[in-house]
C-alpha cells in the first residue's frame, strides 16, 4: 500500500514537474515573440494582428455560410413539400364537396321517389291482392295486375334501401368534406410555417454570405495594408541601421581622438620620466662615476574585469538581451543591439557611469536618444545610448554616475515603454553584460 501510495506521489509530482515545463516553454515562447516585437512599429503590428484575425474567422464565416445554405434548401424543400400538401388537401376538400353535392342530389332523387310512391299507395290505399281479383274477371289481366304490383312493391322497397344508404352516404360525406377542411387549414399553417422558415433561413444565408464577403474584403485590405506596412517597416529598419552606422562612427571618432589624446599623454608622461631619469643619472654620474639608467617604460592600461557600469534603472526587469532575432512578421535576422528593461512609462533613467553627454535628442528609430561616452576603459572607447526616452534632462557635456538622463518611454521605433539600452566599445554595439 505504502508502494502504490509513493509511486502515485511520485507519478504525480512529474506530471506536475511536466506541466510545469510545458508553462515554462509557453511563457518563454511568449516572452521571445514579445522581446522580437518590441522595435516593431505599432502599424505593422497592427497590419499583421488585422491579416491574423480576418484569417482566423474566416474559416468560421465559411462555415457558417455553409451551414445556412444547407438550412435554407432544407427550408425550401419544406416549403415546397407543403406547397404539394396544400394543394392535394384542397383537391381532396374540392372532390369532397362534389361528392357530397352529388349525394344530395341523388338522395333529393330519392326522396321525390319515395314522395310518389306514397301518393301512389295512398290513392290505391285499400286495393290489397283480393279486391284485384275481385275486380277482375280476365285471367291473364288479373295476372298482368298481381305481377305489377309485386313489381311495384318491390320497387318501393329498393327505393326506401337506397333513400337509407344515401342518408348514410350523405352523413359519411360531410364528415369526409369536414375532415377535408381540417386537413386544408392544417396544410394551410404547415406551408405559411414553412415559408416562415425558408425566409428565415433565406436571411440568414444572406447575412451569412454578407459576413463571409466582408470577411474577404477585410482579409484582401489586411494583406495589401501589411505589405505597405512590411516595405515600410523595412525602410524604418534600414533607417535605425542607418542611424546606427552613423553613431558608430561618430563614437569611433571620438573613441580614435580619445585614444589619441591618451597617446599624447602617455608620451608626455614617458618624455617627463625619461628626463627625470636622465638627471638622476647624471647626477648619479657626478656622484658615482656615471651609470645607465633604464629605457624609458609606461604602465600597461588596467584590465578591465566587468562591473563598470551599473544598471540604468532601479525598477522594472530585463525583457530582451542582446543577440540576433528573426524577425515575426518580415522573417529576417536582425541584431537586437542592446539590453531592453521594461518599466512603465516615466521611470527614472541614470547614468550607467560617469562620462561626458556627447549627444542628446531625437534619434530616428532610437527615439529621444542620451550617447554617453565613458572614455577609455581597459584600453577601449566605451559608450552607452539611452533610447525612446518620454523625455530627455541631460544635456552636453560633464554628467557622473546615477545622474538623472531622462525617463522611460516608447518613442521611435518602439510597442511599448521600455528603455534600449546599448554598450558600444569603440563605436561598435556589445552586449551591455560584459560591462554590467
Amino acid at each position: 500500500m505504502s508502494g502504490t501510495l509513493a509511486l502515485s506521489v511520485v507519478a504525480g509530482s512529474t506530471a506536475r514537474a511536466d506541466l510545469n515545463d510545458d508553462k515554462r516553454k509557453v511563457q518563454s515562447q511568449i516572452t521571445a515573440l514579445q522581446e522580437d516585437m518590441d522595435h516593431t512599429s505599432a502599424a505593422l503590428a497592427k497590419a499583421n494582428a488585422a491579416l491574423q484575425d480576418s484569417q482566423s474567422r474566416l474559416p468560421g464565416a465559411q462555415n457558417a455560410l455553409a451551414a445556412a445554405q444547407q438550412a435554407q434548401a432544407a427550408a425550401d424543400a419544406r416549403n415546397e413539400q407543403a406547397k404539394v400538401d396544400l394543394a392535394k388537401a384542397k383537391a381532396d376538400q374540392a372532390q369532397a364537396a362534389a361528392d357530397l353535392q352529388a349525394t344530395q342530389k341523388a338522395l333529393a332523387d330519392t326522396r321525390s321517389a319515395v314522395a310518389g310512391f306514397a301518393a301512389q299507395l295512398y290513392t290505391e290505399q285499400g286495393s290489397g291482392t283480393l279486391a284485384i281479383a275481385l275486380e277482375t274477371s280476365d285471367p291473364q289481366a288479373l295476372a298482368d295486375r298481381m305481377s305489377m304490383t309485386d313489381v311495384l312493391s318491390d320497387l318501393q322497397n329498393s327505393t326506401l334501401e337506397e333513400l337509407s344508404t344515401s342518408n348514410a352516404s350523405l352523413l359519411a360525406d360531410q364528415d369526409y368534406l369536414a375532415a377535408t377542411k381540417a386537413k386544408v387549414a392544417a396544410a394551410q399553417a404547415a406551408t405559411e410555417a414553412a415559408l416562415a422558415d425558408a425566409t428565415s433561413a433565406a436571411n440568414a444565408a444572406a447575412v451569412a454570405k454578407a459576413t463571409l464577403e466582408s470577411l474577404i474584403a477585410q482579409q484582401s485590405a489586411a494583406t495589401a495594408t501589411l505589405a505597405t506596412e512590411k516595405a515600410a517597416e523595412k525602410k524604418r529598419y534600414a533607417d535605425l541601421t542607418a542611424e546606427s552606422d552613423r553613431i558608430t562612427a561618430k563614437l569611433a571618432a571620438i573613441a580614435a581622438e580619445e585614444k589619441r589624446k591618451a597617446e599624447e599623454e602617455r608620451r608626455r608622461k614617458a618624455a617627463e620620466q625619461a628626463a627625470a631619469e636622465e638627471a638622476a643619472s647624471n647626477n648619479n654620474g657626478n656622484n658615482n662615476g656615471g651609470t645607465t639608467g633604464s629605457n624609458p617604460t609606461s604602465n600597461p592600461p588596467p584590465v578591465n574585469d566587468g562591473g563598470f557600469l551599473s544598471a540604468p534603472v532601479r525598477t522594472g526587469w530585463v525583457s530582451s538581451e542582446f543577440g540576433w532575432r528573426m524577425h515575426p512578421i518580415l522573417n529576417y535576422l536582425r541584431l537586437h543591439a542592446g539590453r531592453d528593461y521594461a518599466a512603465p512609462c516615466g521611470t527614472p533613467i541614470y547614468a550607467a557611469a560617469p562620462g561626458t553627454v556627447v549627444s542628446a535628442g531625437w534619434g530616428g528609430g532610437y527615439g529621444n536618444q542620451v550617447i554617453i561616452s565613458h572614455g577609455l576603459v581597459g584600453g577601449e572607447a566605451l559608450a552607452t545610448t539611452y533610447n525612446h526616452m518620454e523625455r530627455i534632462v541631460a544635456g552636453y557635456g560633464a554628467i557622473s554616475r546615477g545622474q538623472l538622463v531622462g525617463y522611460v518611454g516608447t518613442t521611435g521605433l518602439s510597442t511599448g515603454c521600455h528603455l534600449h539600452f546599448e554598450a558600444r566599445v569603440n563605436g561598435a554595439p556589445q552586449d551591455p553584460r560584459r560591462w554590467l
